[in-house]
Order: structure tokens, then C-alpha cells, then sequence
């Protein structure tokens, strides 16, 4: 981790998590609760912003039809096979873009960040030019 994202290891690792959960979702629709449950018991408050985790969450499963209708209108644009990981950054990204409490290209890099830890290694690319492209298509 480069030295200054150090100071914000919890929020860093919250998002780590919520990608996870959302990808566990996709995947396999999971109960909110459930959800939340598990990645409380796996975790301490030392490592991730409970609050935090459990807002954007529940953000996620209240959008989740609207999130699923972009993301496959935008696969099915291009033929493009989406991968699942990929698919729940995109819905990270949008949901925190929509949220409005970071600047939206402090998003997209958190969301390329994430996408060069959790799939293949050029799948940043398409991360970074989904989010743009629904950003633009959103203004």
C-alpha cells in the first residue's frame, strides 16, 4: 500500500469488503442481513467502519435493480463477457458517485485500486471506462 493511503487503512479495507459482499450478492443473491452478519463476524471495528459498511451496503441492495439494469444495458452494448468482481466494483463506484461524499475521481481510482487487487490485470481499464462513461452519460 503506497504511503499515503496508510492513513486510511479502515475505509480502504471497508471497501475491500463491501466489493466482496456485493460480489457475493451478485453471485449468489444473499439475504442483506446475512450479509452484513458475516462480514461483522469477520472483521473488528479496528479494521472496518461497521457504519460505513452497512450504509453503502444497504444502498447497494435498494439499487440493486437499477444497478443490474446499467451494468447489463452496458455488457450488452458491446457483446463485452462482464466479469461479476468487475460488475460489483461498477456498482461500488456508481453507488459511491451517487452518494456524493468523495470527489468522483477519488471514486474511480479507489474503484481501479480495487480492481487491480480483485480481478484480472487489465480489468482496471474497463472499470475506469464504464464508470466514466456512465458518469458522462449521468450529468
Amino acid at each position: 500500500m503506497s504511503k499515503h493511503l496508510g492513513k486510511y487503512k479502515q475505509e480502504l479495507k471497508t471497501r475491500e469488503c463491501l466489493v466482496q459482499a456485493i460480489y457475493q450478492y451478485i453471485f449468489q443473491e444473499s439475504n442483506l442481513n446475512s450479509l452484513i452478519d458475516q462480514f461483522l463476524k469477520e472483521n473488528t471495528p479496528k479494521k472496518i467502519s461497521f457504519n460505513y459498511f452497512k450504509k453503502r451496503l444497504e444502498n447497494i441492495f435498494e439499487h440493486s435493480d437499477d444497478l443490474k439494469s446499467i451494468t447489463r444495458k452496458q455488457k450488452n452494448k458491446k457483446s463485452e463477457n462482464l466479469e461479476k468482481i468487475d460488475e460489483a466494483i461498477i456498482w461500488l463506484g456508481i453507488v459511491e458517485i451517487r452518494a456524493n461524499e468523495l470527489d468522483h475521481p477519488i471514486v474511480i481510482d479507489e474503484c481501479i485500486r480495487l480492481a487491480k487487487k480483485f480481478s484480472n490485470p487489465n480489468s482496471y481499464k474497463f472499470v475506469n471506462a464504464k464508470l466514466d462513461e456512465w458518469l458522462k452519460s449521468n450529468k
